[in-house]
C-alpha cells in the first residue's frame, strides 16, 4: 500500500515567531537563558518533549500561544533571549584573528553529541565531536560539520531483571528535529548527491542542521530513489555488520566530499574525526586526478590539507575490511576514481597483514597532520603506528599531541554559572585560557560554593526514582561506555571490603552506575550484568544505584551532582576521556587510573590517583593492585576528607583549586586553539600554497613531485662522514664547545635539514630530555658534494650529554618530510 505523510506546523503569532529561529539553532541547548524560556512555556511539556523546543511548539494547543502573546513578561524575556541570539550569531563569543574566515575546514565524524533529544551520537567520539563544533561557533571559526542522519539513531537501552541489557530503537522524526532539508532554490526538490556502491548509485539528501554559526550537513538515504536495501544504510549508528559499516563510510566520506561540492563549499582543511571518514581521500585525490593530475600528485595535494584525529588504541576500535569486500563495494577503483587499485589497497595496507584495509592506517598515510588525544596517547599512538615509518625513532612518528577539551557551557551547572558571573566576572566565558580570570575562584566564599554543590546533588539524587540516596552522603559517579578495558566491575573485586566501606553508618559512601555496552559486545553486557546482580545479590541497592540508559541528560546531571568521579580503565588503552574534565569544572573531584587526560591533569592538590604510572600486563596483578589501591584511598583519603566537617573546608579548597587548574587547562576553547596552531595553520598554508588553484600551482606542484622523487632516489648518497666536537668531548663549566658535522650530499644546502638530538640529561636528578638544536653550515663545495655544518654548545651544568645527529628533508620546502622516512644518522 502506498502512503504519503502530510506534516502540518503550528502557527505563531507574529511577536512570537522568534521562537522559531531560536527553537532551529542548538544554541538554546547551552544558553540556559534560552533553555529557561523555553521551559517557562510549559515546565512538563518541554520536559517531556525531549526536551526539544521545535517539538514543544509543534504540539502545544493554539490556546498556549493566545495567553503568552499577551504575556508582557515572556516578550520580555523573549525579546532578551533573541537579543542575545542574533548578538552571538553576528560576534560568537570571542575571536581567532590569526585564522583566515575564506579558509574553511570540513570536519568529518561518525557521530556528533549535541543534545540528548538528536540521537546522533553513542558516546565520547560523539560528545567530542558536538563540543568541537560548539566551540568552533563560539570562536567564529570558518568550521562545517558533515556527519550521516541515523533514522533510527543509537539505542535506547533497558536491562531485564538479572542484568542483561536490551537495546530499543527509536525513530529520529525530522519534522521535530531542529534541521531542515536542502532543496533547490528553483524546483524546491531536495539535493541529492549519488555515490558508487556494488556498482549501483546511491542516492542521499542532506539535512542543515545549525550549531550556532556552524552548519552541520548530514547525508540520509532513506528516500525512494533508493532501494529498500540501500535505504538503511544510514539506519542506525553501529548497528549492523561490517557490510553495513563499510556502506555508511562511503556514504560519509565520498558522499560528504559530493555535498560539500553540491553545496558550493570549498574546503582549505579537511579534518576526518577517527578513521570512519576516510574514504574522502579517494574522492579528493579523484577529483584532481580529473583535473590532470597524476595519482601520486594528487595525493601530496590532498595530504598536506588533511588532518587525522587518531582515537582508541583499542584493536575493535578501529575499522579493517577485507580487500575483497572493499573491490565489491567500491568497485573498479582504477576505472571509477582513476587510482590503480592496488596502489590504492597499499596506502590502507598495515606492514603485517596486507589481507584487509585499514581505514586509520589509510588515514594516516593520507592525512599530513595527526595527532592523539592526551600526551599519554600521542606516545602510544608513536608506538602503535611505528611500523608505518620504519626509519624513525619512536619519538621522531609524526603524531602530535592534542588534548581534549569540553565545551564549558554544555556541561557547567547553572548555580555555578552565576558565582562565576558574580566572582569572576561576566564575560568570563570569553577568556576560558587565562589562569589567571580562574585564580579568582579562590574569591568564592565556601558556604556559597558548598551550597551550590549539596543543590545540585539533591537535585541528582531526587531525579532518581525509587533510590534512598542521600544528598549528605559522599556520592561517587561512575558512568561511561562499558568495554572491558574500562573495567566497570574493578570496584567491585573485594566485595566485603566494598560492603565494609559503602554501608559505614557513620560515614556512609554511595555509589550511582551508568553506561552502555556496543550491541555487538556480549562482553561488555556481561560485565553491566555482573554489576547489577553484584548490587542485588549483597544486598548493596540503598547504597548503589544502576541508571538504565545512559545518554548527555545523565551524564550532564552526574558530572554536576557527584563529589568523586571513578575512572579504573587498563592504562595506556583510555586514549583520552572527558567525562572527567566535566566534573573538575563543576567542582567534583577526580578519582582515577594515571590514563588519558588524567595522567597529565592529576596532581595530590586536585584529585587522587589509583596505581601508579607504570604498566602492568599481568591481568590478575593489575587487578589485583588497583582494586587495592583504590579501597586504600577512598577508606583512608576520601572519606575522612569528605567527612571532616559539616562544611568541609579543605575539601572545598580542594574543589576550588581542581575548577581553577582543570578548567582552562581542559578547555575545548584551549583545545581549539591547539587544532589551530598546529594542524588548521599550516594545513591551510599548505592548500594556499600547493592546492590547484591556477596553472602556476599546477606547474609548482609537479616540480615539488620531481623533487621528492629525486630525494628518494638518491637518498642513499646522503652520508655523515664525521662528527666532532672543538676543543674537546670533555670541558670545563662555562667553556664554549664547538660541534663539527661533515656531510657527503648530492642535493643543495636548503634542501636539507642537520639537527642534533639531546637525548638524555643526566645530572644526578633523574632527569630525561629530547631536545632539537639546528646546525648551519659553515663550508661548502656543491662540486664534490661536500659540506660542513657547525653549532656552539653551552656547557652551564656538570653532566653527561647524549647527542644523536639527524639528516632529514626541509620540512619548509618538503612538509612532508617525515612521511617520507627518508633520515640519515
Amino acid at each position: 500500500m502506498r502512503t504519503i505523510q502530510l506534516h502540518i506546523r503550528s502557527s505563531l503569532p507574529k511577536n512570537l515567531e522568534p521562537l522559531w529561529d531560536l527553537a532551529r539553532n542548538v544554541w538554546w541547548s547551552w544558553n540556559s537563558n534560552a533553555i529557561n524560556l523555553f521551559r517557562r512555556i510549559n515546565p512538563q511539556e518541554y520536559e517531556a518533549s525531549g526536551p526539544c523546543p521545535l517539538k514543544l511548539l509543534n504540539t502545544l494547543p493554539s490556546s498556549t500561544w493566545d495567553y503568552l502573546k499577551e504575556d508582557n513578561g515572556f516578550l520580555e524575556h523573549l525579546n532578551e533571549v533573541n537579543l542575545e541570539f542574533k548578538n552571538y550569531l553576528e560576534n560568537g563569543i570571542t575571536k581567532v584573528p590569526e585564522y583566515k574566515s575564506e579558509n574553511t575546514i570540513a570536519y568529518f565524524s561518525m557521530e556528533f553529541g549535541l543534545h540528548e533529544s538528536i540521537l546522533l551520537y553513542s558516546g565520547g567520539l560523539g560528545i567530542l565531536s558536538g563540543d568541537h563544533l560548539k566551540t568552533a561557533s563560539d570562536l567564529g571559526l570558518p568550521l562545517v560539520g558533515v556527519g550521516l542522519f541515523y533514522f533510527e539513531g543509537y539505542f535506547r537501552q533497558s536491562l531485564t531483571r538479572d542484568g542483561w541489557q536490551n537495546e530499543n530503537y527509536d525513530l529520529n522524526d525530522p519534522f521535530y528535529l531542529p534541521m531542515q532539508l536542502v532543496t533547490d532554490k528553483l524546483t524546491n526538490k531536495p539535493v541529492l548527491i549519488d555515490v558508487n556502491i556494488c556498482d549501483k548509485k546511491v542516492f542521499s539528501q542532506i539535512w542543515k542542521l545549525n550549531v550556532g554559526k556552524i552548519p552541520l550537513y548530514l547525508l540520509d538515504t532513506n528516500i525512494s530513489e533508493n532501494s529498500p536495501e540501500f535505504q538503511r544504510i544510514t539506519s542506525r549508528l553501529y548497528s549492523g555488520g561490517q557490510e553495513q559499516r563499510i556502506q555508511q563510510e562511503i556514504i560519509l566520506g565520498i558522499g560528504g566530499i559530493k555535498a560539500l561540492q553540491k553545496l558550493g563549499i570549498s574546503p582549505a582543511v579537511y579534518h576526518l574525526n577517527e578513521g570512519h571518514s576516510a574514504f574522502l581521500t579517494l574522492e579528493r585525490m579523484s577529483q584532481f586526478v580529473k583535473k590532470g593530475l597524476y595519482w601520486q600528485e594528487a595525493l601530496i595535494a590532498t595530504k598536506g590539507t588533511q588532518v587525522f584525529t587518531v582515537h582508541t588504541p583499542v584493536p575493535a576500535g578501529n575499522d579493517a575490511f577485507p580487500i575483497q569486500m572493499l573491490s565489491k563495494f567500491l568497485g573498479n577503483i582504477e576505472y571509477i576514481y582513476g587510482i590503480p587499485e592496488n596502489e590504492f589497497y597499499n596506502l590502507g595496507r598495515s606492514p603485517d597483514n596486507h589481507s584487509e584495509f585499514s581505514m586509520p592506517v589509510f588515514a594516516l598515510r593520507t592525512s599530513g597532520h595527526r595527532n592523539g588525544v592526551s600526551q599519554l596517547h600521542k606516545k602510544v599512538s608513536k608506538k602503535i603506528w611505528q611500523p608505518l615509518w620504519p626509519r624513525l625513532l619512536e619519538n621522531e612518528i609524526p603524531i602530535k599531541g592534542i588534548t581534549n577539551g569540553v565545551h564549558t557551557r554544555t556541561w557547567l551547572c547553572n548555580e555555578l554559572v552565576e558565582l562565576f558571573d558574580f566572582y569572576l566576572g561576566k564575560g568570563w566565558d570569553a577568556k576560558l585560557n587565562d589562569p589567571h580570570i580562574w585564580k579568582r575562584v579562590e574569591n568564592i566564599p565556601n558556604s556559597e560554593l558548598w551550597n551550590a554543590h549539596i543543590t545540585r546533588k539533591s537535585r541528582l539524587i531526587s531525579s532518581i526514582p525509587k533510590s534512598n540516596l542521600d544528598a549528605e552522603y559522599l556520592t561517587i559517579g561512575f558512568a561511561r561506555r562499558f568495554a572491558s578495558y574500562k573495567r566497570g566491575h574493578l570496584i567491585f573485586k573485594n566485595i566485603e571490603r566494598l560492603k565494609k566501606i559503602m554501608l559505614n553508618s557513620e560515614r556512609p559512601v554511595q555509589l550511582i552506575i551508568s553506561g552502555k555496552a556496543h550491541p555487538a559486545d556480549n562482553l561488555g553486557k556481561e560485565i553491566i550484568q555482573k554489576v547489577v546482580q553484584s548490587i542485588q545479590s549483597e544486598n548493596l541497592n540503598s547504597r548503589i544505584v544502576f541508571l538504565e540508559n545512559y545518554d548527555m541528560h545523565i551524564a550532564q546531571k552526574l558530572v554536576r551532582g557527584i563529589d568523586v568521579w571513578l575512572n579504573t580503565p587498563i592504562r595506556p588503552l583510555e586514549a583520552s576521556g572527558t567525562s572527567g574534565m566535566k566534573v573538575a569544572l563543576n567542582g567534583g573531584l577526580n578519582f582515577s587510573i594515571l590514563d588519558g587526560w588524567w595522567d597529565e591533569g592529576y596532581s595530590p592538590d586536585l584529585g587522587w590517583s589509583i596505581g601508579g604510572r607504570e604498566n602492568i600486563y599481568d591481568e590478575n596483578i593489575r587487578d589485583e593492585r588497583d582494586a587495592n589501591s583504590l579501597y586504600d584511598i577512598l577508606e583512608h583519603e576520601i572519606i575522612p576528607l569528605y567527612y571532616s566537617a559539616k562544611t568541609p573546608n579543605e575539601w572545598i579548597d580542594k574543589m576550588k583549586k581542581s575548577i581553577s587548574v582543570l578548567t582552562p587547562k581542559f578547555s575545548a576553547h584551549r583545545m581549539l586553539h591547539d587544532y589551530i596552531l598546529q594542524t588548521y595553520l599550516p594545513a591551510a598554508e599548505f592548500h594556499e600554497n600547493w592546492s590547484i588553484h591556477s596553472e602556476g600551482q599546477i606547474e609548482s606542484l609537479k616540480n615539488h613531485i620531481k623533487n621528492v622523487q629525486l630525494l628518494r632516489e638518491q637518498w642513499k648518497e646522503v652520508e655523515i662522514t664525521r662528527v666532532e666536537l672543538k676543543p674537546s668531548d670533555t670541558v670545563i663549566i662555562g667553556e664554549i664547545v664547538t660541534l663539527q658535522l661533515e656531510l657527503r650530499s648530492p642535493f643543495p644546502e636548503n634542501w636539507l635539514e642537520i639537527s642534533l638530538v639531546l637525548e638524555s640529561t643526566d645530572n644526578n636528578r633523574g632527569q630525561y630530555e629530547r631536545k632539537d638544536v639546528l646546525l648551519t653550515c659553515v663550508e661548502k663545495d656543491p662540486v664534490y658534494k661536500y659540506y660542513i655544518y657547525a653549532v656552539e654548545l653551552e656547557t652551564e651544568n656538570p653532566e653527561i650529554r647524549t647527542y644523536s645527529m639527524r639528516v632529514c628533508p626541509n620540512p619548509i620546502l618538503f612538509p612532508e618530510h617525515l612521511d617520507l622516512d627518508l633520515v640519515a644518522r
